[in-house]
């Protein structure tokens, strides 16, 4: 799984990184600390200029965030409902962290190329 999400406005880099780390992840702990998740990662983005054009250009997502886990843990904590105490909380604390009309969460297929053989 993996979710795509913009800041809430007003947050600097620092503070949201702060913030997502140190108060909004251990709200999930222990749900993610159960069997059937192999992998937590928050990728934070920070826009570059491609070689071809030499421009930076902000494309709206300050983080990916990337979970792996086998079918059961994914049917359990993103098919079933949330209890709406715990979903509630979340929504609050996401309020303080996100820009949430600008958050995507999707499947993802994976493919590696193998480069031993190019």
């Amino acid at each position: 799984m993996v979710g795509i999400f913009k800041k809430r406005e007003g947050l600097t880099d620092e503070e949201f990184r702060d913030y997502y780390e140190n108060v909004h992840c251990p709200l999930f702990n222990e749900y993610l600390s159960k069997p059937g998740v192999e992998r937590w990662t928050r990728r934070y983005l920070t826009p570059i200029a491609p070689p071809v054009t030499g421009e930076v250009r902000d494309f709206g997502f300050d983080v990916i965030v990337e979970i792996w886990c086998n079918e059961e843990f994914y049917q359990g904590f993103f098919v079933e409902p949330m209890p709406d105490e715990f979903r509630a909380m979340v929504i609050e604390d996401e309020e303080k962290l996100f820009d949430r009309s600008h958050m995507y969460m999707c499947l993802v297929d994976e493919y590696d190329t193998d480069l031993s053989s190019l």
